[in-house]
């Protein structure tokens, strides 16, 4: 089983910083994942009342002002114009698309 995969370095960047703004972290951003990042994020998570995993979770980046204002709360909406329909059946989707061509 593979293990969590590190963000880009510009992401990583944005922990650190976050990180430092807070005092969690004495270096100076580098966009490197290492040992000193994933410290940094374990004093973090146990100052801020969460379990110190020094890994990422929604629930850290939500408290470090990185996090989507939607993670945990609701499930991920499809982007505009996605193909939602395709979890209809073929019949369907031709009868929805000849719905919406008839004139009202």
């Amino acid at each position: 089983m593979k293990g969590q995969a590190a963000p880009a370095p510009d992401r990583i960047g944005e922990i650190q910083a976050a990180l430092v703004k807070d005092g969690s972290y004495a270096g100076v951003p580098t966009g490197k994942w290492d040992d000193s990042t994933a410290a940094a994020l374990r004093r973090y998570q146990s100052a801020h009342g969460l379990s110190p995993t020094g890994k990422l979770d929604a629930l850290t980046l939500e408290k470090l002002g990185l996090g989507s204002e939607t993670a945990g709360v609701a499930p991920p909406t499809p982007p505009p114009n996605a193909a939602a329909n395709r979890l209809l059946s073929r019949s369907a989707q031709r009868e929805e698309i000849k719905n919406e061509n008839q004139p009202e």
